[in-house]
């Protein structure tokens, strides 16, 4: 598991689940995440995505009876490295579970835990 260390506000880490993008309800990409964080993603793709397009994120968990975390975004950049995409909000019922994803996967979780602690959903306190 790779920890990145940088000025965002949480923690990126290499989780590599499967995600599909979608826009105006269509999936539009699908791929392996590289990298997440509360407010973000990067994943491989082979598509490429505009940057500015808003969109709906799938973090699919599991293979059979899968948990699906849907997060609302933009995507940032497109490019060779992957789609990355900035959340604005991620649904309800999916918090508990992006929340356990990071600290299962966070090599210091107390990080994890304080992050959390200093922040309302994807805003600070």
């Amino acid at each position: 598991m790779e920890k990145q260390n940088n000025a965002r506000e949480f923690t990126r880490l290499a989780v590599p689940v499967n995600v599909e993008v979608k826009v105006d309800g269509n999936i539009v990409a699908v791929g392996i995440a590289h990298n997440i964080s509360m407010n973000g993603i990067l994943l491989h793709s082979d598509q490429k995505l505009e940057a500015g397009s808003i969109c709906e994120t799938h973090i699919i968990l599991g293979e059979e009876d899968p948990v699906v975390i849907v997060s609302h975004g933009e995507v940032i950049r497109s490019d060779e490295q992957g789609i990355a995409i900035t959340f604005s909000g991620i649904e309800l019922e999916g918090v508990p579970y992006m929340k356990n994803l990071l600290l299962y996967n966070a090599p210091d979780t107390d990080k994890i835990h304080d992050e959390f602690s200093t922040h309302v959903g994807l805003h600070k306190k």
